[in-house]
């Protein structure tokens, strides 16, 4: 009983927590013409956490980005690096051609990256 009055009060919060977001985007916006242009980098200006994994095709790298996680095939991934399960933080640029080993997801160009355990 006492679990379940904890839960219902969590899911009160979070339902609160979520409707005040939602009033805010629903807001217009007073000036489109300043609005900064879409480019390729990813949204988050900082590193990004990802995992080497080694497929048939080749080296992948499963991007984890808040919990969205997606796949992506570097186009110069040192070799080095190249090690399954491999932790890494790296900044990016998704490339507009798709890649020539695992043409199945997008291609990236690494600028910055390091492992981390």
């Amino acid at each position: 009983m006492m679990r379940f009055t904890c839960v219902l009060i969590l899911g009160l919060i979070a339902a609160s927590c979520n409707t005040s977001k939602n009033a805010v985007s629903d807001q217009p916006k007073t000036e489109p013409a300043k609005e900064t242009p879409q480019t390729t980098e990813p949204v988050n200006e900082g590193y990004l956490l990802g995992e080497v994994q080694l497929l048939d095709c080749g080296a992948v790298i499963q991007i984890t980005d808040g919990e969205k996680k997606s796949n992506c095939t570097p186009t110069n991934l040192d070799p080095k690096f190249q090690i399954d399960k491999l932790r890494l933080k790296l900044k990016f640029k998704v490339l507009d051609q798709k890649a020539t080993t695992c043409s199945e997801f997008p291609a990236i160009e690494i600028t910055e990256v390091f492992a981390v355990r």
